[in-house]
């Protein structure tokens, strides 16, 4: 599959996530507004997995994880 879509998260931050592994780009909805934000990563399987792992943390937190992400440098904002 090559693009995956998370809806429904368990996030008061984040409305979903869509992630497409042949782009390698991560799209981002908030719930705060309607705008969509797009990111590149080097390896969307990669981060699709460690989306799904932090899915099975006791401590979830999708929206920290998105954070850290792009503090880290693994998510790119894509600029129109």
């Amino acid at each position: 599959m090559t693009v995956k879509n998370y809806t429904d998260l368990p996030s008061s931050a984040i409305k979903n996530i869509t992630i497409d592994t042949v782009k390698n780009t991560v799209s981002v909805e908030y719930n705060t507004g309607s705008k969509q934000y797009t990111y590149s990563t080097e390896d969307a399987e990669s981060f699709d997995q460690q989306l799904l792992a932090e899915f099975d943390s006791e401590d979830i937190s999708v929206g920290r994880f998105m954070n850290q992400s792009v503090n880290e440098g693994t998510l790119k904002l894509l600029v129109d």
